[in-house]
């Protein structure tokens, strides 16, 4: 089973520079825990006055944040792949009027970790803030005999920020023209996202 690095990327996009008013810790965020009864509900999210020109929408919305925010047509065919680990964080997307331009949005929050990497093998260094959390990655090797065969897309332990997905996931992504992603070969993945 052949698994990608999965990274937002994408061109004039309506870039998101904060969660919905009253979120939790952004911290949180990146921690593979649920939020769901922390999270505001009719949460809201606009695109930035930084970037008054950027105004595309795409399937995996561009933010500051570095999470998943995700299109009501992404949802949809992540849910029907049984991505058990997904907890969906619902908002609105507006533009830099405040008109609604995504109703169906939402925050994926993958929930849980995987041992999907090798400490050994890989070239890395870790954070000086969380201790037991990679900061950078130099040569990424994985140990795939200890990835759950149920582990379809997930974060990884030990590098929580990093999401992998296995390549059926990357091909019906593909197929079905989803937009606002790049992926790379995880086995030796340099940290870099040209």
């Amino acid at each position: 089973m052949k698994y990608f690095v999965f990274k937002i990327s994408a061109t004039e996009a309506g870039y998101i520079e904060e969660y919905p008013r009253g979120s939790p810790a952004d911290w949180k965020f990146d921690k593979g825990i649920s939020l769901a009864k922390e999270f505001p509900m009719g949460g809201e999210v606009s695109f930035s006055d930084n970037y008054p020109d950027d105004r595309n929408l795409y399937d995996f919305q561009p933010n500051m944040m570095s999470d998943l925010l995700v299109s009501g047509r992404a949802r949809k065919l992540i849910e029907s792949m049984d991505i058990t680990n997904a907890e969906w964080l619902p908002v609105v997307v507006k533009d830099h009027k405040g008109n609604v331009v995504g109703p169906d949005y939402a925050f994926l929050n993958l929930q849980g970790a995987e041992d999907a990497i090798d400490m050994e093998r890989s070239d890395y260094r870790m954070d000086a803030i969380a201790k037991d959390q990679m900061d950078r990655v130099n040569n990424l090797v994985l140990k795939p005999g200890t990835i759950s065969p149920q582990a379809k897309m997930f974060r990884c332990k030990g590098y929580l920020r990093l999401i992998l997905i296995r390549e059926d996931v990357h091909a019906a992504f593909e197929q079905a023209g989803l937009t606002g992603f790049k992926v790379y070969d995880a086995e030796g993945w340099d940290g870099f996202e040209l």
